[in-house]
């Protein structure tokens, strides 16, 4: 199929020299895009027609003329014409043969490798996805390629005359030239074979001779003849293989697999006529990228892969591990060059060599001065091992210097030449001491003490080792990190680092001034205790200090001028009656519910429901209720995480949230204000007082939960009945209410039942009964009834 799209597109160029211009030369204004359809297919049939191949017609537009521009545009308009439904541009029959040719070639062999093929130096040349020898048909004919029986050559004739032949080499070897007779070709090569057909030719057509010849020949091979190839020897797929006349000893082997785990890559022999013409050595390719010895082949001939006589195994640091095949005058260093040298961490001086012995193995010590003379042996396993991490010259120095890091020791290097190496010691130097860490002769680490100053001023410097490591600190990493905190009222509290001459303003300044709630008079200073203070037993904590500071930074010159310490903790106070407000929410039946500010401390519900306007006539104050914000949630919730069993740990998460309710008795409230009952009001309350309602719900185990109309002097099991009884799983004596404002009254006795009164509003809730344990019960049983003869044995003997 790629064949016949590629002989479509050359098809197009040659219409250019075979139709569009029958001059000799094609004229640059040539415009193909103004060509009609009607055109573009009849240039089409006209290369159709003269039966000419790819390479024909690309040969015949360039030597006529066509630019390539109007190639590229010709391609594009026939493709225009396929797409419309124009041209058929149907196969001569010539080019038929061609894909015919190329269906009929082989095609690679897969093959099943063992993991030590796969490491067998040159499988991949013959087996690798991304390279291919696979013989290919459309290529230039080479000036050495020997012509044969069936081979197709195509004359062109034109100029003065012209002329087109389309000839066969017959089975005496030659072609048959029309009113010239044969011309001998078989057997030579192309060049040859055309300087021969060239000078049969000027016998009918004189233009072509002379010093001013006006008549033209081009010759070429219009259609290829295959060959068939045989494989044999240790080679993966042996076999006869047809390929095309052009094909190398390369292209065999790569469709036959190439040598097995037993075959030899270096003396690969080429038999023609019984005889050996060639010996390919495939490393010489694979090296050197020596293409001489792969030939063109022909037909019937033999490639044999014989066994490998030397073959060896290099593993460890070399750039390509694996095994190698050696001749025999081939000896360690060419084995080197086969594995590319040594890795970049390779030790060169030694090589480790395993040899077998034909009883035993053996381990052969090779050093460099032996690389170039030691004949390695038919099994030999060579290792390469790395080199070791030790540095011959290194000193190392890090901490208060412009440039730390690793610098090359060098003969009687002091310590001073390291540090000006290094660009030298920072401005913050702590001078009083340095250390050298270095290294005993048993390895063990030692430290060798310096001062920085004696260094820098000449004197007592030392000589530096190798491994040395050099410490240098600097005045900032010898002592604590200094900070101060500031507390409370300003915009941004927090730690600050210290910075000398630090004034009590400027970390006011700083930490954004303060808030609307700070205390200007109360601001206080903690120090703790410096060394020299630490060292006296004493039972004072920290020093206090106490400051007035306007809002604008303003300080008394006593205490401006007093200084901040590293480690000073500043607190700066709320105001005493600095407060924001305090809002709650009464709503439902009430003349003006919202929310509410909290107007002082003292204030309760009765005050709140005097300023909304007291109740509504529809006002249901047994249903109200009062939900108030919890003060420390999360304590809370800890706490019951902590203490409650991992059952009940869902369930008391659910219940929780940022409110909970409070019991409110608001006709209690309303009757005697400042009771016990009438609470005092806290940030978030919330107040609801329901409307009126006479409806009572029915829910839980019972056979049909709904809403029931509240009627006096009725019970609750009337209510129960109402709603069809108690079911199975009913829990009848845990029946409770849940009253409007959030009470709950549970069912009392345990013979005589004494049912919680209903209200307007309420919910009667049943329970369901527990489930029972499952599976057999005997043990508890057996439990119950020990239980049982143990308090009658103890009821007996208090009787007696």
């Amino acid at each position: 199929m790629i064949v016949r799209k590629a002989l479509k597109f050359i098809w197009i160029i040659g219409l250019l020299a075979c139709y569009l211009i029958p001059s000799a030369q094609v004229p640059a204004h040539v415009d193909v895009n103004k060509l009609s359809d009607q055109q573009v297919q009849q240039i089409v049939q006209e290369i159709e027609s003269r039966g000419l191949t790819m390479e024909q017609a690309t040969e015949m537009a360039r030597l006529r003329g066509a630019s390539p521009a109007q190639i590229s545009q010709l391609k594009s308009r026939i493709r225009q014409v396929q797409n419309s439904g124009g041209a058929s541009m149907e196969l001569t029959p010539q080019q038929q043969d061609t894909a015919s040719m190329v269906d009929t070639l082989s095609k690679k062999t897969p093959i099943d490798a063992t993991s030590k093929s796969k490491k067998i130096f040159g499988f991949n040349f013959f087996n690798s996805a991304d390279l291919t020898f696979e013989p290919s048909v459309n290529i230039p004919i080479p000036d050495n390629y020997v012509l044969g029986i069936n081979d197709q050559v195509m004359i062109n004739i034109w100029g003065a005359s012209q002329q087109t032949y389309q000839l066969v080499v017959d089975g005496n070897g030659n072609v048959q030239i029309p009113d010239l007779g044969p011309v001998q070709v078989a057997g030579i090569d192309f060049r040859e074979a055309e300087k021969r057909i060239r000078r049969r030719l000027v016998a009918i057509y004189n233009g072509m001779g002379g010093d001013t010849p006006n008549t033209f020949a081009e010759i070429g091979i219009s259609n290829l003849r295959s060959i068939k190839v045989n494989v044999i020897g240790e080679v993966y797929a042996p076999g006869t293989y047809t390929l095309p006349a052009t094909a190398s000893a390369f292209n065999a082997l790569y469709l036959s697999g190439g040598p097995n785990e037993n075959g030899s890559f270096r003396t690969i022999q080429v038999i023609r006529q019984n005889k050996v013409i060639t010996e390919i050595d495939v490393y010489d390719f694979l090296i050197n990228a020596n293409p001489a010895n792969n030939i063109a082949l022909r037909d019937q001939d033999i490639l044999f892969i014989p066994t490998y006589d030397i073959r060896v195994e290099a593993s460890g640091s070399f750039k390509r591990e694996g095994f190698f095949e050696l001749q025999e005058d081939e000896n360690l260093q060419d084995l080197l060059s086969y594995t590319g040298g040594f890795a970049d961490q390779a030790y060169h001086e030694r090589l480790s060599i395993t040899r077998t012995t034909g009883k035993q193995f053996k381990v052969l010590d090779i050093t460099r001065d032996e690389f170039e003379t030691f004949a390695l042996e038919n099994g030999d396993q060579i290792e390469a091992g790395e080199i070791i991490d030790r540095y011959e010259n290194r000193v190392s120095i890090e901490g208060a210097v412009f440039r730390p890091g690793t610098f090359a020791l060098t003969d009687g290097m002091k310590l001073s030449e390291l540090i000006a190496k290094a660009d030298g010691v920072k401005e913050s130097v702590f001078s009083n001491r340095g250390v050298i860490i270095r290294l005993g002769k048993d390895l063990s680490p030692q430290t060798i003490a310096f001062k920085i100053s004696d260094i820098l001023e000449g004197t007592n410097d030392l000589e530096l080792k190798r491994e040395d490591h050099v410490i240098i600190q600097d005045v900032f990493s010898m002592r604590e990190a200094r900070f101060i905190k500031i507390y409370g009222q300003v915009q941004y509290p927090g730690e600050y680092p210290y910075r000398e001459n630090m004034s009590l303003k400027d970390l006011v300044f700083l930490a954004g001034g303060f808030t609307e709630a700070a205390s200007e008079s109360f601001i206080e200073l903690a120090r703790r205790h410096d060394y020299e203070s630490a060292a006296k037993v004493s039972n004072e904590l920290a020093d206090l200090h106490q400051f007035n500071i306007s809002r604008n930074l303003d300080i008394n010159p006593e205490d401006a001028a007093f200084k901040i310490q590293p480690f000073d903790y500043i607190y700066v106070r709320k105001a005493p009656s600095y407060n924001t407000q305090r809002t709650v929410t009464i709503q439902g039946e009430v003349v003006y519910p919202g929310p509410y500010s909290i107007s002082n401390k003292n204030e309760r519900v009765s005050d709140l429901i005097k300023r909304c306007g007291g109740l509504t006539p529809h006002a249901f104050s047994k249903g109200a209720t009062l939900k108030r914000l919890r003060s420390d949630d999360e304590v809370i919730k800890e706490s019951l995480l902590t203490a409650m069993p991992d059952s009940l740990l869902q369930s008391a998460e659910q219940q929780m949230d940022d409110h909970y309710k409070l019991e409110l008795r608001l006709d209690d409230i309303l009757k005697n204000p400042g009771s016990i009952y009438d609470y005092v009001l806290r940030e978030g309350d919330e107040l609801l007082v329901p409307e009126v309602t006479q409806e009572i719900k029915v829910s839980g185990e019972v056979l049909n939960p709904i809403g029931l109309a509240f009627q006096e002097n009725k019970g609750l099991k009337y209510y129960i009945n109402r709603s069809g009884g108690f079911s199975q799983q009913a829990k009848k004596g845990k029946v409770f209410v849940i009253y409007s404002d959030g009470t709950t009254k549970v069912t009392k006795g345990l013979l005589n039942r004494n049912y919680p009164r209903p209200e307007p509003g309420c919910q009667i809730v049943v329970p369901q009964k527990p489930d029972r344990p499952q599976g057999d019960q005997t043990s508890r049983w057996l439990s119950i009834a020990s239980a049982f003869s143990s308090i009658a044995i103890a009821v007996a003997a208090v009787l007696r």
